[in-house]
């Protein structure tokens, strides 16, 4: 009987450890993450000025990313989830695994996940050493002629 006893609550046990971590591996995450994979210069031969940035960007549940613009042409893979971009003046983009999608340059856009978090692969083409990105309430062209200035 002790033997009976020590089995069930060793199996128990193992039983609830191993829920609580199943569970945790696969909670989303509950931060945007953005993990640069490549950050390449262009040949001025082939186009000058431009790099390449691909990055692996996962955005949390019940999030809305601040708008903003890049300084060049955006792409996306989308990966796992869903999650819908909006940018100004284009049909909002419902991405969804195996789709992609595209931000034209300069455009003003973001992108909200409902329930579920997003994975996708966003590749870039953007003018070499300018920011990876605007926020709505900044100007490039501020940003530009002040590193001129300096």
């Amino acid at each position: 009987m002790n033997r009976s006893r020590v089995s069930i609550i060793l199996a128990v046990g193992f039983g609830v450890v191993l829920g609580v971590a199943l569970t945790r591996a696969s909670e989303p995450a509950k931060e945007l993450k953005v993990e640069t994979l490549l950050q390449r210069v262009l040949s001025d031969e082939f186009t000058p000025d431009r790099e390449v940035l691909i990055d692996l960007v996962e955005i949390p549940p019940h999030t809305t990313l601040p708008r903003h613009r890049h300084p060049g042409e955006e792409f996306h893979y989308y990966l796992e989830g869903e999650m819908e971009i909006h940018i100004d003046g284009e049909k909002t983009i419902v991405g969804k695994p195996g789709g992609v999608g595209h931000v034209p340059y300069n455009r003003l856009h973001t992108a909200v996940t409902k329930e579920k978090s997003a994975k996708a692969l966003v590749f870039r083409v953007h003018k070499k050493g300018e920011p990876v990105r605007y926020l709505e309430a900044e100007d490039p062209r501020d940003t530009a002629a002040a590193k001129t200035e300096e």
